[in-house]
């Protein structure tokens, strides 16, 4: 039996429909000026190397905020990231301490982070990346977000979880 959506209404009185196609063509309004109710935000989507994050939510929160914002006002950073390894986690750390500088400023009322991995959400643990010899690195959610926030990206964390 085919499924006809939208031919009863709740009561489960029958509406009638049409055997011919129905097509509806339209214009999508929006408002030509609008204003946001915010202060500045800062975006930042942690991105394991090497993943496509083509169309993710992050971006298009980003391009939907972009007609709201200000470039002073919104503020989106695709931050890549791999420590597998020792030596891959000491990188890391550098270039944790060089993004926390550039954002050292607390001018963002509201801080979003997205972090976009390989993990399976039915195991315990997170993907960190790989070792020399190929093979995973996963680490538990605590240690993970250690990791990821290391250093003086720490007090990012800790001010938006407050």
């Amino acid at each position: 039996m085919p499924y006809f959506s939208f031919t009863q209404t709740v009561q489960g009185n029958t509406i009638l429909t049409s055997n011919e196609p129905t097509f509806i063509s339209s214009m999508c309004e929006r408002a030509s000026k609008s204003q946001v109710c915010g202060g500045p935000i800062l975006i930042i989507h942690f991105i394991y190397m090497g993943l496509n994050v083509r169309g993710s939510v992050p971006h298009v929160l980003n391009v939907a905020l972009e007609e709201y914002y200000s470039e002073n006002n919104l503020c989106y950073l695709e931050v890549v990231f791999n420590f597998g390894t020792s030596c891959k986690l000491h990188l890391w750390w550098s270039k944790a301490e060089s993004l926390a500088a550039m954002i050292s400023e607390d001018i963002f009322q509201q801080k979003i982070f997205f972090i976009s991995i390989h993990s399976k959400v039915t195991c315990g643990d997170l993907f960190a990346g790989k070792e020399g010899d190929g093979s995973d690195v996963v680490v538990r959610p605590e240690e993970f977000m250690n990791y990821l926030f290391l250093g003086s990206l720490q007090p990012l964390l800790e001010e938006s979880t407050t």
